[in-house]
């Protein structure tokens, strides 16, 4: 005849169980957060990929001398080469490069129809209906194709946040020909870029996060400071800037690029822009995500 089971051990069995379930949930849990950590990982590095080859792209059609960091809270801003601290805001200027595919201008003038003190010269091939001389501006490409004048003062050249304009031409177009009209250039070269206006990436964190470009877009006030937005359409040589700027005549759009990056840093090597973007983001109930991610531009 079989014994029965006495409470005691009915106990010590039921508590045995308890204890092997709760290491089996603990040991469950942390297979589902790493898993969770890993996704959020994966999502977050092709995420980032994607952003540092959107900026890649947008840079690609820069003039380059115009390149700069700037200081929102002082409005100081240098050459990106020339760079003594670190800047939080990166700005351009960026070319009228779907007017170029189409082949609405060349690019080039034919300095043998200028004759001096005229201010227009041909360059074969322009299209005036394309083009809308009220949003354009000329700049002459200079030494390889960077755009730096002879004064080599970027502090002078495009406009930016208040300064002068020297090297940034308004035009008019007729026929086949330029006319450059202000400011009048010193001197005429044969190669010019169309700029069409400026861009700038900064994170929320350094700009007017009250401006009204930025609180249409709807996000999370606690989500602000560490989202990169990307600014676009806008004229320095016209004294505009980007619409979240902490001063100055406000003006064009922007869109969001990416959401938890914790920093945004960039440099000038070779000739060569690095920029470094710095991903941080909370899970519960385990360490953030954190990882930066690099693109060299040409």
């Amino acid at each position: 005849m079989r014994r029965a089971t006495t409470l005691i051990e009915l106990i010590f069995v039921l508590v045995i169980i308890s204890i092997l379930s709760i290491g089996s949930f603990k040991v469950m849990q942390d297979i589902i957060v790493r898993e969770y950590k890993a996704k959020q990982l994966t999502n977050l590095s092709l995420e980032s990929q994607i952003v540092v080859n959107q900026i890649s792209n947008y840079l690609r059609q820069r003039i380059v001398y115009s390149t700069i960091g700037y200081n929102p809270n002082d409005g100081s801003f240098e050459y990106i080469g020339n760079l003594v601290d670190s800047k939080p805001v990166l700005e351009w200027l960026g070319r009228a490069n779907e007017s170029y595919i189409n082949g609405s201008y060349s690019g080039f003038f034919d300095m043998a129809t200028h004759h001096k003190g005229d201010k227009k010269v041909a360059s074969y091939g322009i299209n005036a209906d394309d083009i809308n001389t009220s949003k354009v501006a000329l700049i002459f490409a200079g030494s390889f194709d960077r755009a730096q004048s002879d004064s080599g003062d970027i502090q002078s050249s495009f406009g930016w946040h208040g300064s002068d304009r020297n090297d940034t031409y308004d035009i008019s177009i007729s026929d086949e020909n330029i006319s450059i009209d202000n400011p009048t250039p010193k001197f005429l070269y044969e190669k010019y870029f169309l700029v069409e206006g400026a861009y700038a990436i900064a994170r929320g964190v350094n700009i007017d996060k009250t401006a009204d470009c930025i609180t249409n877009l709807g996000l999370k006030s606690q989500d602000i400071n560490s989202t990169l937005f990307l600014f676009s359409n806008y004229r320095p040589w016209k004294q505009e800037t980007f619409c979240a700027d902490k001063q100055g005549t406000l003006k064009g759009d922007v869109s969001v690029l990416m959401q938890n990056v914790d920093g945004f840093n960039f440099s000038e090597v070779d000739y060569t822009i690095r920029i470094l973007l710095d991903i941080k983001k909370t899970i519960h109930g385990t360490h953030p995500v954190h990882f930066s991610k690099m693109k060299v531009v040409f």
